[in-house]
């Protein structure tokens, strides 16, 4: 091949070199939504801990700990919420950025849970949008616009939930602490939990609480995102609540705004057995 035409094909890889996307790993699956929607006609981040392992009980394997060493930045919700992260610091190399987003929220709180609530999305978009100009300067611009219309369908879900809910009285149990962060934003529930996202709850004492705060007034549901506890099935059977899985509410999509539906879906079907009953 001449030479003049090797430097032709070599100009017109440089761009496509230079624009290569940056290597980014998500540590749960609404993360990598958040980003994925961030990084839209960029690149793709890769994930650690799908959705067929629990976030708090995950083992790592020698292909994950590739992928967080090879990646230029990682983002994780805390060293405390999954499983096996507090470590994670220790093992990248100097050279990966870390994005841990609890404090870089400034928040020191057992609910990591951070999707659900409008605020603490549209903040975590905001700071991963960041991390990513930081890393990638060339593609600034479309991270920024990706984050605006992001950010915008977020607070069109928050007006609809406030309009939907707004003067209604409606109470909630969940299996574990994963609504705090929701409630505190927009504050239109009164939920309560069984145990907090490690399956720890404060025995007797705890259980006392719990019954007579169901036989103050009745709640609508026992809402969960796995599984429930065996002390969680015993609540709702004596007390008669419905149990509804958020994530059996149409999971087929995997958007960050589609969680926000599925939450929203649940709490109707909370709303519709709850009028049943009492019909």
């Amino acid at each position: 091949m001449k030479p003049m035409r090797v430097l032709f094909i070599l100009l017109c890889l440089q761009p496509a070199l230079v624009m290569a996307a940056p290597r980014v790993v998500t540590s749960i699956a609404p993360l990598q939504e958040i980003t994925s929607a961030v990084m839209n006609g960029v690149g793709e981040p890769q994930l650690i801990i799908d959705q067929q392992h629990s976030v708090h009980h995950f083992a790592f394997k020698p292909s994950h700990m590739r992928r967080l060493q090879q990646a230029e930045l990682v983002i994780w919700i805390s060293r405390h919420f999954e499983s096996g992260f507090n470590r994670v610091p220790e093992v990248l190399p100097a050279t990966t950025r870390q994005l841990e987003l609890l404090p870089a929220l400034g928040l020191e709180d057992d609910d990591g849970h951070i999707w659900y609530s409008p605020t603490l999305l549209q903040q975590s978009i905001t700071i991963i949008t960041q991390a990513l100009a930081d890393l990638d300067p060339a593609n600034h611009a479309r991270y920024q616009d990706n984050a605006k219309a992001l950010q915008a369908e977020v607070e069109a879900w928050r007006q609809g939930m406030q309009q939907r809910w707004r003067n209604r009285q409606f109470r909630l149990l969940t299996d574990h602490i994963f609504l705090a962060h929701f409630n505190r934003d927009l504050a239109m529930f009164e939920i309560t939990h069984i145990q907090d996202e490690h399956a720890a709850h404060g025995g007797l004492k705890d259980l006392e609480r719990l019954e007579d705060w169901l036989s103050e007034e009745p709640a609508g549901c026992l809402l969960t995102l796995e599984p429930p506890s065996p002390m969680a099935r015993s609540l709702a059977y004596k007390y008669q609540l419905p149990i509804v899985d958020i994530t059996g509410i149409d999971s087929a999509k995997d958007s960050i705004l589609w969680r926000q539906q599925q939450l929203a879906s649940a709490l109707e079907t909370c709303l519709d057995e709850q009028q049943a009953d009492s019909a």
